[in-house]
């Protein structure tokens, strides 16, 4: 169909500008029909109608896009600008078109970059322990020492701070897994006291390791606060090493008691046999008895 009945030298109009493709030079543009620098785009598309190398001012700075080196002005050189024609982006990290500024999942992980602590690296999200290394990658992420494989055999959760395994002797190997908990070269299947790295044998069976015992083999006794010999459980006298027994029980031991079984005397100062309460004359080794009381004794 003839666009143009009445002109013999036109019969086409593609782009609808009412410029006959004959005559139109961009015919592909409905807002321009003269290319003045033959350049392929025409006024007023072309920003520089008459510089055939440039037709585009994405910045509008005055110079043309294939000589500017930063199209967009936006601090990015165009060779490393993702978007050089787009002053608001520079960067599209998942490379989905969409650039980083406005795109909420920058390195498309599925996590909205508001609530993934690594936005750049599709590989990690979450990092419980802040220590900069993504939970993928950290073999602790809770940061407490223990590996997380190790917490997952001692049966403590890894992603808990708080929730580490007991390690009675500090080896950094668990207590579940240790077969000498407390470190004392005693397996624990041999050891009375599995978790007291100063005890492993209680030979009387009073619950009180041999170390410890002052009397490893007496289940009566375990303490001997004098020192003598005699346990406290036994030692009348616990806190005297010179005393233990008071077989009259007249609060003097026996070592110190001039009468053992006689309660009522404990002194004889005149050592005459006589004890002092009974001596009528206690300084006086030669006499003891005043019958009449007349001062004088009996002898």
């Amino acid at each position: 169909m003839d666009a143009f009945i009445y002109n013999p030298n036109e019969w086409a109009d593609a782009d609808g500008d009412k410029v006959g493709d004959n005559t139109d030079q961009c015919d592909d543009d409905p807002t321009g029909w003269i290319d003045s620098d033959g350049d392929g785009v025409c006024v007023p598309s072309d920003a520089f109608p008459n510089n055939p190398y440039e037709w585009s001012d994405a910045d509008g700075d005055g110079t043309g896009d294939n000589s500017d080196a930063d199209d967009d002005n936006d601090g990015v050189a165009d060779y490393y600008d993702a978007f050089p024609l787009d002053a608001n982006e520079t960067v599209d990290t998942d490379g989905d078109g969409v650039g980083d500024n406005a795109d909420t999942d920058d390195d498309n992980d599925g996590w909205d970059d508001a609530q993934d602590a690594f936005p750049l690296d599709p590989d990690e999200h979450s990092d419980i322990d802040g220590d900069g290394v993504g939970d993928n990658a950290d073999a602790d992420d809770d940061g407490d020492g223990w590996s997380d494989a190790d917490e997952l055999s001692c049966q403590t959760d890894p992603v808990d701070g708080a929730d580490v395994p007991t390690d009675t002797d500090s080896d950094w190997e668990c207590d579940l897994l240790d077969d000498d908990d407390d470190g004392d070269g005693d397996p624990d299947g041999d050891d009375q006291f599995p978790l007291d790295s100063t005890e492993w044998d209680d030979s009387d069976g009073d619950g009180v390791g041999d170390n410890a015992d002052a009397f490893p083999e007496d289940a009566a006794e375990t303490l001997d606060s004098d020192a003598d010999g005699v346990g406290d459980n036994g030692d009348e006298f616990p806190q005297d090493a010179l005393e233990w027994a008071d077989s009259d029980g007249d609060g003097v031991g026996d070592n110190a008691d001039a009468f053992p079984d006689d309660s009522s005397e404990w002194v004889d100062s005149d050592g005459d046999g006589i004890g002092d309460i009974a001596d009528a004359f206690p300084d006086d080794s030669t006499e003891w008895v005043d019958t009449d009381g007349d001062g004088t004794g009996n002898n």
